[in-house]
């Protein structure tokens, strides 16, 4: 198999994602295939190589439904074959500040935030694109936000942790269609951030997304975000941050 081939095969996986929210219950992913899911993930690109990020397999069939009592609007965590619950982790750099007398106050910082949740998003993309070259369907659960506080009792987080979202991976049940994006020309620029156009080009795309008619969709795009903005969407998520020693420095 030529080079040229699976570059191709690997564009067109991403070119196909999609969101299932579905599973077959009754599927199963081998271990063999999810250590290689995990493996991929680990090889994710991070901040100074700090791997700010842990990956937690609810695999306990009761946890599960505990985490969808709290999430009922996904009920796919409890009939998707694994469930990853993807962890920003500060703790493993906690332990080397210690070793090394380190006072860990850089730690406090808001930039801290921005490192560790894109080490895991990184790697969660890894695993979503693994997942899928083995022929699963995926569907990212960003819900877990709003039950953080419960989820680090549950997991039973350290300090310097914090549950961000969940990845569902299974076989799909119901297929779905591949939904529009908003147009290149909207989310890439060239030397410079480039605002003329953006507002028709919003506006385009909310008739493209009303064509597509998503029964989730209830709301016109540019609404959904106007709304979902006028106000915090985990108004607690602040305060469960610097309990886990987050957002703490001292102005």
């Amino acid at each position: 198999m030529s080079n040229q081939t699976v570059s191709n095969q690997t564009i067109e996986l991403l070119q196909n994602h999609r969101v299932y929210r579905e599973f077959d219950s009754s599927a199963s992913v081998p271990d063999s295939q999810l250590n290689d899911i995990i493996k991929c993930a680990q090889q994710a690109p991070s901040w100074q190589n700090g791997q700010h990020y842990s990956i937690i397999n609810i695999s306990d069939k009761a946890l599960r439904q505990k985490i969808v009592d709290l999430q009922p609007r996904n009920p796919q965590i409890a009939q998707c074959s694994v469930f990853l619950v993807f962890v920003m982790d500060g703790y493993r750099s906690y332990l080397s500040s210690q070793a090394y007398d380190g006072s860990f106050e850089g730690f406090k910082d808001s930039d801290t935030l921005i490192t560790l949740a894109t080490d895991t998003a990184l790697a969660a993309q890894n695993a979503t694109v693994a997942a899928e070259s083995l022929g699963y369907a995926t569907c990212p659960i960003g819900g877990l936000r709003m039950i953080a506080n419960d989820l680090i009792e549950l997991l039973q987080l350290p300090k310097y942790t914090y549950p961000i979202f969940g990845l569902c991976i299974g076989k799909p049940s119901v297929e779905m269609r591949l939904k529009p994006r908003l147009p290149k020309s909207a989310v890439y620029f060239e030397n410079q951030y480039n605002t003329e156009n953006l507002p028709q080009m919003l506006a385009d795309y909310e008739q493209t997304i009303l064509a597509f008619n998503e029964a989730r969709e209830r709301k016109p795009y540019r609404q959904k975000f106007a709304d979902y903005y006028s106000q915090p969407y985990v108004a607690a998520a602040e305060d469960w941050l610097k309990a886990q020693g987050f957002l703490t420095k001292q102005k």
